[in-house]
C-alpha cells in the first residue's frame, strides 16, 4: 500500500468530482488544468486503480472512484475539524480567514487596512471576496461576512460596527446651476441619480419626525453606486448615499449636503454595518482578532461619520 497520497491530491480529487472538469478546479486553486490532470494521474497511480473516466467535455467517477470519494470526504471533514479545533484553542491567531464584503465597502474600508492586519498577525492569511450578492457562509466556507442594511433574523452571530447614516448631496456646480431644494417636494424639479438593483429603483425616504417614501427620477440610473457618485461629483444631479461611501467627497467639498433639516435614508427601518459569522461554541482566534481589528479601525462612532 502506498501511503504517499497527499491532502492536496485528495482535495483536488474531491473538487474534480464536484465540478466535473479540471478547468474549474484549476481556476479555483490557481493552477493550470494540466497540473490538476497530472495530480489526478499521480493519485490513481498511488492508489493502484482508475478513479476517473475522462470524457471530452466532462469527467465522471469509476465505481472505485465513487467509493474512494466517499471515504476521502470523511477524511477531509475530520482533518478540517481537527485543524479548526486547534485554531480555536490556540492563543495565537493563525490560518486562512475568508471574508465576504460588499464591493465598494471592501475597497474603501477593508482593503486599505489589510497590510497592517497581516503585519500585526503574521500567521493569518486573508481571502477577501467582494460581492453585493447573497452569500451562504456555510456553503461558501466564509468565516466572516461584512453586511450592511436592516438586520435580519438569522442563525448567524453579529457584531455591530455602527449605524448606516445617509446624506443627500449634490455638487456645488449643480446647485449653482439648478438651485438647492428646500423641501422634499422640490425634488420633483431636480435630476436625481438613483441606484437601480435587482429589485428595481431604490426608494428615497425623507422626513423630520417620520421617514416617508418619495418617488424620484432622473437621467442616470446604475447598479453601481460609485458610478452614481462620480456622476454627482461631475454635476449631473442629486444622490442619496451612506456617509461611508461619500464621506471623502463631502469633506473635500466635491459634494455638498442638502435638505439637512430632514432625515434621509433608503429604508423606513434603521440600517447598520455588521460583522456576521457562524454560530460556534468557541470563536476561532483568527475571526475574533479580525473583528476586533476592524472595530478599532472604524471607531465609535465610525470615522466616516466625522463629516
Amino acid at each position: 500500500m502506498n501511503y504517499d497520497v497527499t491532502l492536496l491530491e485528495i482535495k483536488l480529487f474531491l473538487m474534480t468530482t464536484q465540478f466535473g472538469n479540471f478547468s474549474e478546479v484549476a481556476r479555483r486553486q490557481d493552477m493550470t488544468p494540466s497540473s490538476v490532470s497530472r495530480k489526478m494521474a499521480q493519485l490513481e497511480e498511488k492508489v493502484g486503480t482508475k478513479l476517473l473516466h475522462r470524457h471530452t467535455r466532462s469527467i465522471s467517477l469509476t465505481d472505485e472512484g465513487a467509493a474512494f470519494a466517499k471515504q476521502c470526504s470523511e477524511i477531509i471533514e475530520q482533518y478540517e475539524l481537527v485543524v479548526e479545533r486547534i485554531e480555536q484553542r490556540a492563543d495565537t491567531a493563525r490560518g486562512t480567514i475568508k471574508i465576504s464584503a460588499p464591493v465598494a465597502f471592501g475597497r474603501l474600508h477593508i482593503a486599505p487596512y489589510l497590510s497592517e492586519l497581516l503585519e500585526q498577525y503574521p500567521l493569518i492569511k486573508v481571502e477577501l471576496h467582494q460581492t453585493d450578492n447573497f452569500v451562504d457562509p456555510a456553503a461558501e466556507s466564509i468565516d466572516l461576512m461584512i453586511r450592511i442594511g436592516v438586520p435580519q433574523d438569522s442563525s448567524l452571530r453579529m457584531k455591530r460596527f455602527g449605524e448606516q447614516n445617509y446624506v443627500m448631496a449634490a455638487s456645488p456646480d449643480y446647485l449653482k446651476s439648478y438651485g438647492e431644494p428646500k423641501t422634499p417636494q422640490d425634488l420633483d424639479m431636480h435630476n436625481c441619480l438613483v441606484f437601480k438593483g435587482m429589485k428595481g429603483l431604490q426608494r428615497w425616504f425623507l422626513g423630520k419626525d417620520k421617514l416617508e417614501p418619495f418617488e424620484v427620477s432622473g437621467s442616470l440610473y446604475s447598479n453601481n453606486a460609485e458610478s452614481l457618485v462620480a456622476g454627482a461629483v461631475g454635476g449631473s444631479g442629486i444622490v442619496v448615499f451612506p456617509t461611508w461611501l461619500i464621506g471623502e467627497e463631502l469633506r473635500a467639498g466635491m459634494l455638498k449636503p442638502i435638505l439637512t433639516d430632514y432625515k434621509v435614508s433608503t429604508s423606513s427601518e434603521a440600517q447598520s454595518i455588521n460583522a456576521l459569522y457562524l454560530e460556534t461554541d468557541n470563536l476561532a482566534a483568527k475571526v475574533r482578532v479580525v473583528i476586533d481589528f476592524l472595530a478599532k479601525k472604524y471607531g465609535s462612532p465610525c470615522y466616516w461619520d466625522a463629516v
